[in-house]
């Protein structure tokens, strides 16, 4: 089991940086600002269902693992709800919008079960590994002419989600343990998914675009151009993460990962790692 360290950098999102920080690639832009908006409630709910399972972990390592998880993904809210002052600096409106996505998560934690909220938390986190790997992989052509704050913001918290990817499937299987359960609730854990997605991408389109979805760069475009031998490895290893016996130390990671641990291990600055 991979010990975890909970890293603190300071990022900083000057107002100089703007709402498309990645000029040259919109659509991967606005994914970025879709995962801002999306991620403050998101790991919030993570936080709280994983830290409600803590208490009745009887593996210590599990144990630590899971609030190592936890440390992780508060760092990970703290900078996207940072980015997000930004995006709202920009568009003031997406206060809002990121308001009905909380609400969203808020009215889930509320209604659904720990069972479920556990599921919910290892089926999403195990496609984190996978979704990591594809665009470090193709970190160059998805980042070119991006701002180096943000590059290097995105690609710290995509390391972060390879290191921790074996976090939330293992409390699930301590603390739950039913396979067809989890596979029972998938459909609605990515119908929620999608509706929270829908959610970020209309804020987007009403309030940075004018209401004009024409001209507005999709973010689910943004791999359009990348390499058809990448995206069907993406495939392949998404799918892997529904099967039962799947290992998610069976994902190779890159040698940047390993490269960007030895770096920030070394004491160099991270906050602006990356540029193209």
């Amino acid at each position: 089991m991979q010990t975890l360290k909970v890293r603190r950098i300071d990022f900083q999102f000057d107002r100089d940086i703007p709402f498309q920080s990645c000029p040259e690639a919109p659509a991967w832009g606005n994914f970025v600002n879709v995962i801002t908006l999306i991620a403050p409630a998101f790991e919030r709910y993570f936080i709280r269902s994983i830290r409600l399972a803590v208490p009745g972990i009887i593996d210590p390592a599990i144990k630590a693992e899971a609030e190592s998880f936890c440390g992780q993904e508060g760092q990970h809210s703290k900078h996207h709800m940072a980015h997000l002052a930004l995006l709202t600096h920009h568009y003031p409106g997406l206060a809002e919008t990121e308001k009905a996505i909380r609400a969203s998560y808020d009215a889930l934690y509320q209604n659904e079960s720990q069972a479920f909220h556990l599921g919910y938390a290892a089926t999403v986190e195990l496609t984190f590994g996978p979704i990591a790997k594809f665009v470090i992989d193709n970190r160059n052509q998805l980042f070119r002419g991006c701002d180096s704050r943000i590059a290097s913001f995105i690609l710290w918290h995509l390391v972060e989600e390879f290191e921790h990817r074996n976090a939330a499937i293992d409390v699930y299987k301590h603390v739950v343990g039913d396979y067809p359960y989890r596979m029972r609730t998938a459909p609605k854990v990515f119908r929620h998914i999608f509706e929270v997605y829908k959610l970020a991408l209309d804020g987007i389109i009403e309030h940075a675009y004018n209401g004009d979805a024409a001209i507005t760069p999709k973010p689910h475009h943004a791999f359009d151009d990348l390499p058809l031998k990448s995206k069907l490895q993406f495939y392949y290893q998404m799918f892997c993460t529904l099967l039962p016996y799947h290992n998610p130390d069976n994902l190779k990671q890159p040698d940047w990962v390993t490269q960007w641990f030895r770096d920030e291990e070394a004491g160099v600055d991270m906050r602006t790692y990356f540029s193209v």
